[in-house]
C-alpha cells in the first residue's frame, strides 16, 4: 500500500519511515509555513508542470501563469500561452446581387462553350473577381489581382494531363484552382465598414 508524504506529497511505500525526497518523518505532521501573499496584478505566479506524452514525460518545465492569460496549449516541445482570444468587432457581409452574378456567369459560359473549355479560366477569373469585389470580412474588403491569362497555360496543361491519365489528374484540378485564387486575394480596409 502506498502512502503520501505529508510535506511534499511524494508517494512512498508503507515500509518507509522517512521521506526520501524531503526527509520528513512519516507520521509526523509537517511544520506550518507562513506565506505572505502579494497582489495578483504585480506578481507572476510560477509553478512546475509536467506533461506526459506517448513516449514518456516531456520534462518538469516552469510554466508562468499570467493573470490575463487565456487557455494554455501544450505541444510536445513547449507550452504556448494564448494571451488574448481574437475578437471580431467589424461585420462580415456579401453585397453582390443575383443579376450581376447571372450576367458574369452567362457571359463566361458562352465563352467557355465557344472555345471548347479552353478559355474556362477567363470565366473563372471573372467570377472570382466579382465575388471578391463584393465580399467584406471583419471590415476588410477582398481585392482580387489575378489575371486569367496567367491561368490559361496551366489550365491547358491540366486538361492534357487529365486526358492522358484517364481523368485521374482531374481530381487535383479544383485544388489547384483554389490555390491559384487564394494566392491572388488581398484584404484591404473597407471605407464603408462601420
Amino acid at each position: 500500500m502506498a502512502i503520501r508524504c505529508p510535506s511534499c506529497g511524494k508517494f512512498l511505500s508503507s515500509k518507509d519511515k522517512v521521506c526520501s525526497n524531503c526527509g520528513t518523518p512519516i507520521g509526523v505532521a509537517p511544520a506550518k509555513v507562513e506565506v505572505k501573499e502579494k497582489p495578483a496584478e504585480k506578481v507572476e505566479v510560477t509553478k512546475e508542470v509536467s506533461y506526459e506524452i506517448e513516449d514518456g514525460v516531456i520534462s518538469d518545465a516552469p510554466a508562468v501563469i499570467r493573470p490575463d492569460a487565456g487557455p494554455i496549449i501544450v505541444t510536445k516541445y513547449r507550452n504556448v500561452y494564448v494571451e488574448k482570444e481574437p475578437t471580431f468587432t467589424e461585420k462580415s457581409y456579401f453585397d453582390g446581387k443575383f443579376h450581376q452574378f447571372l450576367g458574369w456567369f452567362l457571359l463566361g459560359l458562352l465563352v467557355t462553350i465557344l472555345t471548347a473549355g479552353i478559355l474556362f479560366p477567363l470565366m473563372y477569373g471573372w467570377l472570382v473577381k466579382w465575388e471578391a469585389k463584393h465580399t467584406v470580412i471583419n471590415g476588410y474588403r477582398e481585392v482580387f489581382d489575378g489575371k486569367a491569362g496567367s491561368l490559361i497555360g496551366w489550365w491547358i496543361l491540366w486538361m492534357l494531363l487529365t486526358i492522358i491519365t484517364l481523368t485521374i489528374f482531374g481530381w487535383w484540378t479544383p485544388i489547384r484552382l483554389r490555390r491559384w485564387k487564394v494566392q491572388r486575394i488581398k484584404l484591404v480596409k473597407d471605407p464603408k465598414a462601420k
